[in-house]
């Protein structure tokens, strides 16, 4: 008999576990709430008790407050998507009217979206707190830092970013306006500028300046729920993978132990808990994994598209160089954190292989079967899991698209050293 072997009567787990649960702070819950809130700022996931202790407060209904500004907002951005087609209708489509229309559908499509997962947010997060309060008695927190502390930190990198970007290309179309407001010997420079960016409003109505913050606002509601929706991803993303960290990390305490055929099975039934949570959160967020990697495809190949026309301006090169590498990075960022759930969920195999042969039984065997067959990961719809070789697939797929959209683009490029460009509205 091995020296090693840990006998069933013992009380003690392998791994300290964590201190007492307590969902008002150790919770998905508790770490999400101010980034929902922040986002129901923007009529993102109008979900009700958000701000309660735990996820069994939580609740959706069609009547509250947050539902109305919801509504609302979806109403203002199905407007500006009406005339978006209104003017493709009257003056031909081309690549910077299409992005645009795809801007705005896209923000409709997010809306419905996470309306719907707002109905089926409080059944999910009472079911992820009530795995992570049986998780807290046998697993131990790896990281030192808090996962609501993480979720700040990656939300407000990726917040503070998208608000440079946002800011350096209002500066750089109020530059355009200052401009052709010059040449044309205009004083009114936010009339200039509001009428050169919303081209699809103001061709169709008259200008005022209160239409012209009203529409500015719909913009940016716009500009935020494109990206709260990568964001969205990557904090789910995180959460999951931590979970499935726990366990590994569990596993790896006991490597090369030999361990009793009981100890086998909690280790498996947890890691079947996993499994279940994480096919849970997909069927609830996969529409909204495959709406992301289409749009950032779109946008990729769009800016690389863009790329060919000459650029007038360091402004406008720095905001377009800026504007770019942020939609790369977070487009990346999606896909290595989406991708890290898979990556966890395969590492207790190695583990797995080198148990004892003293306490290789049927609970290991049956382990090992469902880590090396059982495909965990997010997805698109079904139509793809998010895996780090789907990032070469992606890449290669722009790559392709890219070479098309050159040959086939019917956009001529404009020489923009001319003044009168900075009036030209494409």
């Amino acid at each position: 008999m091995k020296t090693d072997l840990v006998v069933p009567e013992m009380s003690v787990p392998v791994v300290p576990p964590s201190e007492t649960f307590d969902p008002s702070t150790d919770s998905l819950h508790s770490s999400m709430r101010p980034i929902i809130m922040l986002a129901q700022c923007f009529s993102m996931l109008p979900v009700c008790g958000v701000n309660k202790p735990d996820a069994s407060y939580l609740r959706f209904t069609w009547r509250s407050l947050k539902i109305l500004y919801a509504a609302v907002v979806f109403l203002g951005v199905f407007t500006m998507t009406v005339f978006n087609v209104l003017r493709m209708f009257a003056t031909g489509v081309n690549s910077t009217k299409m992005t645009t229309f795809v801007f705005y559908a896209t923000t409709l499509v997010t809306a419905v979206l996470f309306v719907r997962l707002a109905r089926q947010w409080p059944c999910l997060a009472l079911t992820w707190e009530k795995l992570e309060r049986e998780f807290t008695s046998r697993h131990r927190r790896v990281s030192r830092t808090t996962l609501a502390a993480r979720f700040k930190i990656v939300t407000a990198v990726v917040m503070l970013l998208a608000l440079v970007e946002h800011g350096a290309a209002v500066l750089s179309a109020y530059i355009s306006a200052m401009e052709c407001a010059t040449h044309r010997g205009d004083m009114d420079i936010i009339g200039t500028y509001f009428q050169s960016q919303f081209p699809q409003v103001f061709s169709k109505m008259s200008y005022s300046l209160w239409k012209g913050i009203l529409v500015d606002t719909i913009n940016i509601l716009s500009t935020f729920s494109w990206n709260f929706v990568d964001l969205f991803l990557i904090l789910i993303s995180i959460a999951l993978a931590d979970q499935f960290r726990q366990l590994n990390s569990r596993l790896n305490s006991i490597r090369e132990k030999a361990m009793p055929e009981w100890w086998w099975a909690e280790a498996r039934n947890d890691y079947n808990h996993l499994a279940t949570l994480t096919r849970k959160v997909d069927s609830h967020i996969s529409s909204i994994v495959l709406l992301s990697f289409a749009t950032n495809l779109y946008f990729i190949c769009i800016q690389l598209l863009f790329s060919f026309n000459p650029i007038r301006g360091i402004v406008r090169k720095i905001y377009f160089c800026f504007s770019f590498g942020f939609l790369l990075a977070r487009t990346t960022a999606v896909s290595l954190y989406a991708a890290s759930v898979h990556d966890e969920s395969l590492l207790p195999a190695p583990i797995l292989y080198n148990v004892s042969s003293s306490s290789y039984g049927n609970e290991v065997s049956r382990f090992l079967s469902q880590v090396t067959t059982d495909n965990i990961s997010l997805t698109g719809m079904k139509f793809f899991s998010v895996t780090r070789s789907l990032v070469l697939t992606v890449a290669g797929t722009i790559v392709t698209y890219e070479l098309v959209l050159v040959q086939f683009n019917s956009v001529q490029q404009v020489d923009q050293s001319n003044i009168t460009n900075a009036c030209e509205v494409r």
